[in-house]
């Protein structure tokens, strides 16, 4: 089954730019429709930022400490699982801002941008096991 954002995951990213939902997509090797569909298209790049975090992790910064320690315990769980990381907060945004130095050196990340307002969702995918 595929994987679908909450009525309350798409409010928090109504007010973001079509422009850069396309340039999250691209840097998600995502070609969008040319006919924009911003439902359709957060779906699909929800489970393209879960691959990203196993490859390489997710890009925190002391700013997001907040969003890591109100994610469901399962949840974070489950992501953090996926990274190989501890499922702490602590441990969690200490080993984020690891990947952080290294977006902010090699180019301007919509990943790294976006990231606070998608959290949720991304570990949600990964405790659906998507």
């Amino acid at each position: 089954m595929p994987f679908v954002l909450s009525d309350q995951e798409h409010q928090m990213m109504a007010f973001v730019s079509e422009s850069d939902l396309v340039d999250l997509a691209v840097e998600l090797d995502y070609v969008p429709e040319a006919q924009i569909d911003r439902v359709a298209l957060l779906n699909a790049l929800i489970p393209r930022i879960l691959d990203l975090a196993e490859r390489e992790g997710l890009p925190f910064s002391k700013y997001d400490a907040d969003d890591i320690a109100e994610l469901p315990q399962h949840h974070r769980a489950a992501l953090a699982n996926r990274m190989g990381w501890p499922a702490d907060p602590s441990g969690m945004l200490k080993q984020g801002e690891k990947v952080y130095k290294r977006y902010r050196k090699r180019r301007n990340s919509q990943v790294a941008v976006m990231l606070p307002m998608l959290i949720s969702a991304v570990a949600r995918c990964a405790h659906e096991g998507h």
